[in-house]
């Protein structure tokens, strides 16, 4: 603050403001990006704890030895996801 604003402060008893208008409007700026930053922060926090209902991965065959898809004759493991690379004679 400039030593002028402020001795007209003090002799004024308030009435000439100690800010300039620039550091009001900065300072009304900065309030309101904080109001915004809580509520992204508030929404993503909300998010977290009750996440979009997605939807469930599909249901496949349970894990298990099952007719390789790849070798004729031989059943490979089956891990619930995806074919290993573990092999056996069909029996």
């Amino acid at each position: 603050m400039g030593l002028i604003r402020k001795s007209l402060m003090i002799s004024t008893g308030g009435l000439v403001r100690g800010s300039s208008k620039k550091q009001r409007v900065a300072k009304k700026s900065l309030r309101e990006l904080q109001a915004q930053t809580r509520l992204q922060q508030q929404a993503l926090a909300q998010q977290a704890v009750s996440p979009a209902a997605q939807p469930p991965a599909p249901a496949g065959p349970p894990a298990g030895w099952y007719p390789s898809p790849t070798q004729q004759g031989a059943t490979q493991w089956w891990d619930g996801v995806r074919w290993t690379e573990h092999f056996r004679p069909a029996s």
